[in-house]
């Protein structure tokens, strides 16, 4: 009975090294500490996917929604992270809010609404797609094409109002938003 209670703490110890160099061998990239660099597949191409990042690369979505809605009576304007990690959602009192994302991994064309009606539009002469209701009553969402594989977003959600005024009011803010955005191949 002694003879086992000595092997425990050394089975014991031994369970923690291995825990110590199974974690020192498999860990996180070191470029970029506290995000996780995940190894690209053998299907994913590099060009693609750098040239859709750079389309934006230059761009800020706070800065730009605070541009094009700076006498429209919106404050609060928050970076988000749900589309793209280059979003931004600003608030207007007792109205509603509206949010911008850059998305460079995705064109419009993968768009279809989980509810609501989908429209295809013309914005500053560029492909869009009008999703009238699709986050419930009072929502429009807005995506104008930048390149096959890139889109910037708008999307306007009323406190209390109809689909249709919210779409108005979302297609006010995309047609300001679509002279400024880059022109992609």
């Amino acid at each position: 009975m002694i003879q086992r209670m000595k092997s425990a703490p050394n089975l014991f110890l031994l369970a923690a090294a291995a825990l110590v160099v199974t974690a020192t061998t498999v860990s996180c990239s070191t470029e970029k500490p506290g995000k996780p660099n995940p190894a690209p597949s053998a299907s994913q191409s590099a060009a693609p996917s750098s040239e859709n990042k750079e389309v934006f690369a230059d761009l800020d979505s706070c800065e730009m929604l605070r541009d094009v809605t700076r006498t429209l009576a919106y404050e609060g304007y928050k970076p988000e992270t749900l589309e793209s990690d280059n979003g931004c959602r600003a608030t207007k009192a007792r109205y509603g809010n509206v949010s911008l994302y850059f998305v460079g991994n995705e064109g419009i064309g993968k768009l279809n609404p989980s509810q609501g009606t989908k429209t295809t539009v013309q914005i500053g002469g560029r492909e869009a797609v009008q999703f009238s209701g699709d986050g419930g009553r009072g929502s429009c969402y807005i995506g104008i094409a930048v390149t096959p594989n890139a889109r910037a977003s708008v999307t306007l959600t009323l406190s209390d109002g109809s689909n249709e005024q919210s779409c108005a009011d979302g297609m006010v803010v995309a047609e300001a938003v679509a002279p400024k955005l880059p022109r992609g191949n």
